[in-house]
């Protein structure tokens, strides 16, 4: 059967793949953008002043929502309440919108991202989806959001939320940031190297979310990361593998993150292993189940 999906954050790195993903099983897509533009299929709005068109739901099945800030940059006060505001005005304005729509013409499903930043940092526990106890910044941006996302079985939708963790793909995500220093030779590990890295590849979180937005009968919290997390030294020196480049530096010691990324360290040493079985028991397959795979699929697709 085909659906009309309509994603915010569409132009992002899982937008882009999640709108291929969903093209190529033969279903409509549209996005959400805060640019205005005549390109069909796109559909403005302006979370922060709350404003939408609201057109754009005209027909829609499910609501995939994607947008917020990047996490990635430094956590200066402004950037902080951008992280925070982009996430909970987004949702805010979509209830608003939906809520003004008679029941039958409001959407059946709203499948929004939310953040492995949620679970708190610890050595060796391994996180299912029942887990939370949000602790810092990022777990309270994240447990925010999710409350906001939550509100929208009020309004007779179907709520799923994909905690994310660290996306692989070739265009964005933790390579932009690791592959410069890489490919010169001078990658490293971070902290003590024993923090926990629960990773993706693009295709398959994309795939994740096609999969919830499709089967009508999943809801809840489903944690989008892949078969098995690894601990950085390993994930670096598998990087430094793949590129075929040396792996001898010292770790990076995690003052001196602190000293230079100030809070957002925190998004380095971070350690959230994470369980994918709630995946393997729906039967999902991964197309890139380990991580050397993964990376040399996304680093051979980068110039």
């Amino acid at each position: 059967m085909m659906h009309t999906f309509l994603i915010t954050g569409g132009t992002g790195l899982v937008g882009q793949a999640l709108t291929a993903e969903l093209e190529g099983l033969g279903h409509h897509v549209r996005h959400l953008s805060t640019r205005r533009t005549s390109a069909p299929h796109r559909f403005y709005w302006n979370p922060q002043e709350g404003h939408m068109d609201v057109s754009a739901l005209a027909g829609v099945t499910c609501i995939i929502h994607l947008a917020g800030a990047n996490v990635a940059e430094r956590w200066t006060n402004r950037h902080k309440h951008a992280i925070l505001n982009s996430r909970v005005q987004s949702t805010q304005t979509l209830y608003k919108a939906i809520e003004a729509l008679p029941k039958e013409d409001r959407p059946n499903s709203l499948i929004s991202a939310s953040a492995v930043g949620i679970y708190p940092n610890h050595p060796d526990k391994v996180y299912s989806e029942s887990d939370g106890s949000p602790e810092g910044f990022l777990g309270s941006v994240v447990a925010r959001w999710e409350e906001e996302v939550d509100r929208f079985s009020a309004l007779g939708l179907r709520v799923a939320k994909v905690r994310i963790g660290l996306v692989l793909g070739a265009e964005g995500g933790v390579l932009k940031t690791l592959l410069p220093l890489f490919r010169l030779g001078l990658g490293s590990a971070l902290g003590n190297g024993r923090h926990w890295m629960p990773w993706i590849h693009v295709e398959d979180l994309a795939r994740q979310f096609a999969h919830l937005a499709i089967h009508a009968e999943l809801d809840g919290i489903w944690n989008g990361v892949g078969p098995e997390s690894i601990q950085n030294r390993a994930f670096s020196k598998t990087l430094a593998r793949v590129l075929r480049r040396p792996f001898f530096l010292p770790a990076v010691p995690a003052w001196v993150l602190h000293m230079v990324l100030g809070e957002m360290a925190q998004v380095g040493l971070m350690s959230t292993r994470c369980s994918a079985q709630k995946w393997v028991d729906q039967g999902f397959e991964f197309r890139h189940p380990t991580l050397e795979e993964a990376l040399t699929d996304a680093t051979q697709s980068r110039p």
